[in-house]
C-alpha cells in the first residue's frame, strides 16, 4: 500500500452546489475510503450556506469519512475584485493547511483553484495536481464573457499557461483536450484522461417493464453554450418521429417555452438533483447540443455519464469532447452532423434503429461501467496520487 497520501483539494465551486455534491464530494469519499488524508477547501455560496440542514448533513459526511472541510465565502461581486480576493484568501488557506496536516499534494480542481496553489508558494516536495475542467479563457471568451485578445484574456490565458507550467500532474476530461494542451506546453508532466463519471447505484436502469412515458428528456442547463432553439426543434422533430412526448428537466424553464417547448408534445419541469435518476428512468432516450466550438473539445458532459447509466441512448452534435469517437462507433447513439430539419429527422431515424434493438440499452450501461463510473475515476485518481508522491510514471495514461 505505502505511506498514506495526504492532500489538500481544492474546489472553487462549492461542496453545496448540485456540481460539488455530484462531481467533488464522491471523489473525494472515495479517496478516502481508499485510506488518502482529504483536507478539503471549497467556495459556498451564501444562500446555500445558509440551508443549514444540508450544511449539516454534509458536515457529518465528510467527518464519517475522515475528510476534514475548511469551507470558505464565495463573492460573487463585483466579479474581477471578487475573484481576486477569494484567491488571496484561499492561497493563504492553502498555505496554512498543507502545512498543518504536512500533505505532500494539492489538487486543483479548475484554473483558479491552481493559481490559488501556485500563489500560496509552497515548499518544493508539495505536488500540485491540476484538474483542467474546461479551457476557461476559450470558454469565456467564445461566451462573450470578455473580448477576444482584450486585456483580461491576456492575463487568464497567462495564467493558464503558468498553472500548465508549475503542475506536476495534469488531469483532463478528454483524449480531445490531450493534443490542444500539447500544443500549449510541448512537455507535458505526468498527465491521465479521467472523464466525468457517476456512481452506478444512483444512476441506473428501470426494473423490466416499467413505463417509459416519455420519448426523449434532456437534463441540464439552457443558454450559452447550451443551444436550447436547437434542442427544443429536435425534440420536436424526434418526438413526434417516436412517437411520445419530450421532457426537459431544467432551472431554465423560461429559456425551454420561449424556444418553442409547448404542453402539447413537451413537458418541462424543475426537480431536485436528488430526484434526476427517477425522471431519467421514464425515458427511453436522452440528448443534448452544445456549441461546437474550439473551447468544447475539453468538455465531458456529466448528463452524457448519466444517460448511459441509466441504459439510455443519445443524440448529440459533433464537435464535442469525445463524443465523435464514442456514440455511434460504441453502437449507444447518434451523432447530429448539422441543425437543420432534415438532419434531425435523420438522426430520430438513426435513434428509432437503436431502440428497437433489444441490447441497445445493456451496451449503455456496459460503456458506462468501463468507461464513467465513479470506481474507476476514482481508483485512476488514486493511482495518480500515489504516482505524484512517489516520483512515479503510470502505463498508458492519455
Amino acid at each position: 500500500m505505502g505511506p498514506q497520501v495526504r492532500a489538500v483539494y481544492v474546489s472553487y465551486d462549492g461542496a453545496l452546489d448540485p456540481l460539488g455534491v455530484s462531481q467533488v464530494v464522491p471523489y473525494i469519499l472515495g479517496l478516502a475510503d481508499r485510506g488518502a488524508r482529504i483536507t478539503l477547501i471549497s467556495f459556498e455560496k451564501p444562500e446555500r450556506w445558509a440551508d443549514t440542514g444540508a450544511r449539516k448533513a454534509l458536515q457529518e459526511r465528510l467527518s464519517a469519512a475522515g475528510v476534514s472541510w475548511s469551507p470558505l465565502r464565495y463573492h460573487r461581486r463585483p466579479r474581477l475584485p471578487a475573484t481576486m480576493l477569494d484567491v488571496v484568501v484561499g492561497s493563504l488557506r492553502i498555505r496554512r493547511l498543507v502545512r498543518g496536516v504536512e500533505a505532500s499534494l494539492v489538487h486543483c480542481r479548475g484554473d483558479i483553484a491552481m493559481a490559488m496553489a501556485r500563489w500560496a508558494r509552497l515548499a518544493p516536495r508539495v505536488r500540485l495536481l491540476y484538474d483542467v475542467r474546461g479551457f476557461f479563457a476559450d470558454e469565456r471568451a467564445e461566451s462573450g464573457s470578455w473580448r477576444p485578445g482584450g486585456l483580461l484574456d491576456r492575463v487568464v490565458r497567462g495564467v493558464e499557461s503558468g498553472n500548465l507550467r508549475s503542475a506536476r500532474g495534469i488531469v483532463v476530461l478528454t483524449k480531445a483536450a490531450v493534443s490542444v494542451l500539447a500544443e500549449r506546453r510541448p512537455s507535458l508532466p505526468l498527465l491521465r484522461v479521467i472523464p466525468t463519471c457517476v456512481d452506478l447505484s444512483v444512476f441506473s436502469p428501470p426494473e423490466l417493464g416499467a413505463p417509459r412515458e416519455y420519448a426523449l428528456v434532456y437534463s441540464g442547463s439552457l443558454g450559452t453554450w447550451y443551444m436550447a432553439n436547437e434542442m427544443v426543434a429536435f425534440a420536436r422533430v424526434a418526438s413526434a418521429s417516436l412517437g411520445g412526448r419530450a421532457l426537459f428537466l431544467t432551472l431554465q424553464t423560461k429559456e425551454a417555452r420561449r424556444a418553442g417547448a409547448t404542453p402539447d408534445w413537451a413537458e418541462v419541469r424543475t426537480v431536485a438533483p436528488a430526484e434526476v435518476p427517477h425522471w431519467l428512468r421514464r425515458a427511453r432516450a436522452a440528448f443534448f447540443f452544445y456549441s461546437p466550438t474550439p473551447a468544447r473539445r475539453a468538455t465531458c458532459p456529466t448528463k452524457l455519464a448519466e444517460s448511459l447509466a441509466t441504459g439510455l441512448p443519445i443524440v448529440a452534435n459533433r464537435g464535442v469532447g469525445d463524443l465523435d469517437s464514442v456514440l455511434e462507433n460504441e453502437g449507444v447513439g447518434v451523432l447530429v452532423k448539422g441543425f437543420s430539419e432534415e438532419e434531425y429527422r435523420r438522426a430520430a431515424e438513426g435513434l428509432a434503429r437503436l431502440l428497437r434493438d433489444p441490447a441497445t440499452a445493456a451496451r449503455c450501461r456496459d460503456l458506462a461501467k468501463a468507461r464513467y463510473s465513479l470506481e474507476a475515476g476514482v481508483t485512476a485518481y488514486h493511482e495518480l496520487y500515489r504516482a505524484l508522491v512517489r516520483g512515479r510514471t503510470l502505463p498508458g495514461l492519455a
